[in-house]
């Protein structure tokens, strides 16, 4: 059997299936090995892992922990803070209170014979007004203004002004106090601290708008064929050309057609676009004639003329009164910015709205009254730029928008009354309030005549008397109405008193004089209930009060002087 060959074979291949097998449980083995070595590995990464999460978790509550104490504590000082901040307000608003009454009070009193600093005697002084500026004041030789660097010491401490002023000082403490706040530093730990804006930055409480910068006008709402350059012999101003209505005129502002106190207009030199083109002085011209006493500078300072286009000219369209504006909204203002005789584009945006203006942040200047200010990228004309108001720097104000000049553009859309009048008759009437004014500067030039010492008529001082010299003043004012009456009466009193070198009786001179204070009177009363009784656009009678004010006073200082100087 051993020797059979079928044994051998069968043995062979026993063999064979035996080695097979055991080689296949080998591999297998190796592999089994393998993937536990791998699992292991595996398992050692993840208990790794675990243990650096536990080692986080713990961090963060110890976090938590400390940040929880910083909070409590944080919460303690807001409070104790917040307290301090309230009086400290209420302390500095009280003083200011205090202050602006005590110069507010001041107004009439007589402060005697003073001397400035720079050693300069003034004799009778009479206190007219007391602001930041310094003190305005009446004295024996005139009227006049005293800085504050020219105010004794001793007043500058009783109205608090001057480099030891202490109002400066309480808004500086109360800005520094409340500049840093312990919730600004108080930050979780791992994070990154909140980024707070510096106590100079200029931010807005509305929006960040884009800084204007002058440029080239450009732009879909830009055209120069519908901007206006308007000149006057007192000054340049900015227009616009629009439709509203069905009708095509010039819009501007009425103060730069009519100029103000400081300056009325006498003729309008020149009207022409941006593009060259002349546009005639019109012979009609319209004023607002909506005014709100309480609201200056609105819409009763808007003014327009008609002005005929040819067909194909372009002009703005005024936005339409019930459009809604939102702060925000994207503006651009044109105009003659400080007259330079080159139209400027300026960015900004709507940063206020009221009921008959916008503020905006476009960096208008002087000469870019009567632009428009327009939508961006369209040709409706939102507002025209009109005012500016000054920085405000108090304890209020200090390190916000509002310790920064405003400016402001009115809605023409919000002109529903207009009053027609001919350029000359508007010309007449502004000719009239100038030379009301000019007379009431006559007047109280006069109040400074002397009594010859002979009583041989009047003795006009040629020497100055205030900011004036009263002959001068006397002189170059007899060419108006009340002036010619003061000229023409001093010319007739020393006609009839001036014969004799000899002293002249106060029986023979009291009548002349007291003619001569009778006429004059008499003609400033006129004037006054003229001017009174007037009938005015509203943007010229809002200047009436004030000029009457002031001849009121000045006339019934000249009749004093007549009554007790000259009897």
């Amino acid at each position: 059997m051993l020797t059979s060959p079928k044994f051998w074979l069968l043995l062979l291949i026993a063999c064979a299936v035996g080695y097979g097998g055991y080689n296949d449980y080998t591999q297998k083995l190796k592999s089994a090995e393998s993937s536990l070595q791998e699992s292991s590995a595996k398992l050692t990464s993840l208990r790794n892992l675990i243990t650096q999460k536990k080692a986080l978790i713990q961090q963060k509550r110890e976090d938590m922990e400390n940040n929880q104490a910083l909070l409590k504590a944080r919460d303690i000082l807001d409070k104790r803070l917040a307290k301090i901040n309230e009086e400290l307000a209420e302390s500095a608003k009280s003083f200011k209170a205090a202050v602006e009454k005590a110069r507010n009070d001041a107004s009439g009193k007589e402060l005697g014979d003073i001397t400035m600093t720079n050693g300069r005697l003034l004799r009778g002084v009479k206190i007219r007004k007391v602001d930041e500026t310094g003190l305005s004041l009446s004295y024996a030789d005139g009227i006049g203004t005293a800085s504050v660097e020219l105010m004794p010491e001793n007043l500058q401490q009783k109205y608090d002004l001057g480099t030891n002023a202490l109002v400066p000082k309480m808004m500086t403490a109360l800005a520094a106090f409340q500049s840093t706040a312990p919730s600004d530093v108080v930050t979780t730990k791992n994070q990154s601290p909140e980024i707070k804006p510096s106590n100079n930055a200029s931010t807005s409480p509305v929006a960040s708008a884009p800084q204007s910068t002058p440029a080239p006008a450009e732009g879909a709402s830009f055209d120069a064929r519908c901007l206006v350059i308007i000149k006057t012999d007192r000054g340049s101003g900015s227009g616009f050309i629009a439709q509203a209505g069905g009708k095509t005129h010039v819009y501007t502002n009425a103060h730069v057609i009519c100029g103000t106190p400081a300056g009325f207009t006498s003729k309008i030199v020149s009207i022409k676009t941006a593009s060259g083109q002349n546009i005639p002085v019109p012979y009609e011209i319209e004023l607002s004639n909506n005014y709100d006493p309480e609201a200056a500078h609105g819409l009763e300072d808007v003014a327009r003329f008609p002005v005929s286009l040819k067909e194909g000219e372009p002009s703005y369209t005024l936005a339409d009164t019930n459009l809604s504006v939102s702060v925000n909204q994207r503006v651009t203002a044109y105009g003659n910015s400080l007259g330079a005789d080159a139209v400027t584009s300026l960015n900004g945006m709507v940063v206020g709205l009221g009921t008959d203006r916008i503020e905006i942040s476009c960096e208008i200047v002087p000469g870019n009254s009567g632009g428009p200010v327009v939508l961006t990228d369209t040709k409706q004309v939102l507002g025209i730029s009109t005012y500016l108001n000054a920085a405000k720097r108090d304890i209020w104000t200090n390190g916000t928008v509002f310790d920064k000049v405003r400016r402001f553009a009115v809605r023409p859309d919000k002109v529903t009354k207009w009053r027609k009048m001919q350029y000359t008759s508007l010309m007449s009437s502004l000719a009239e309030l100038k030379a009301f004014d000019r007379d009431t500067l006559t007047l109280a030039a006069a109040c400074y005549l002397n009594p010859k010492p002979n009583r041989g008529g009047f003795d006009v001082p040629s020497q100055p008397r205030g900011d004036y010299i009263i002959r001068q003043v006397i002189a170059d004012g007899s060419k108006y109405t009340l002036g010619g009456v003061i000229s023409s009466g001093i010319t007739r009193v020393n006609q009839k008193l001036g014969g004799t070198k000899t002293t002249i009786s106060i029986s023979n001179v009291v009548p002349v004089f007291a003619e001569f204070f009778a006429s004059v009177a008499q003609a400033s009363s006129s004037q006054i209930s003229s001017l009174s009784l007037a009938d005015r656009a509203p943007y010229l009678k809002q200047f009436i009060p004030e000029l009457l004010e002031i001849r009121k006073a000045v006339h019934a200082q000249f009749l004093n002087e007549g009554a007790t100087r000259y009897r």
